[in-house]
């Protein structure tokens, strides 16, 4: 179990210092070092939530007569725990596309 701990601590640890992640490092940690998986796991998945950025995207704007411009980007993320029987999964994301200028947004499943 300590093995076990040891590598959730460390794992915590580098997706702390992942830009996006949860600026909880220390609360990440003591999840990890007390077992507290649901914790943890919730700590983690906040920073999934940081991963839209279609400011480009979105800015887009056809330059003159007879331009054009087409931009599209997406994220998804999926979480999944099993603590003692008990399953938890999360998902999600986001989609945009911009056709000359119209923007359509989609949240994702």
């Amino acid at each position: 179990m300590l093995k076990l701990t040891t590598l959730f601590l460390l794992v915590g640890l580098l997706f702390a210092a992942v830009p996006g992640a949860p600026l909880q490092e220390s609360d990440i940690a003591v999840a990890a070092a007390n077992g507290d998986w649901r914790s943890f796991q919730k700590l983690l998945s906040q920073g999934l939530h940081y991963g839209e950025n279609f400011e480009g995207i979105k800015n887009l704007q056809p330059q003159g007569p007879g331009s054009h411009v087409y931009g599209e980007g997406e994220y998804r993320y999926y979480t999944s725990t099993n603590i003692n029987g008990q399953k938890s999964e999360q998902r999600g994301g986001r989609k945009i596309v911009n056709k000359d200028g119209i923007l359509q947004e989609y949240d994702l499943d």
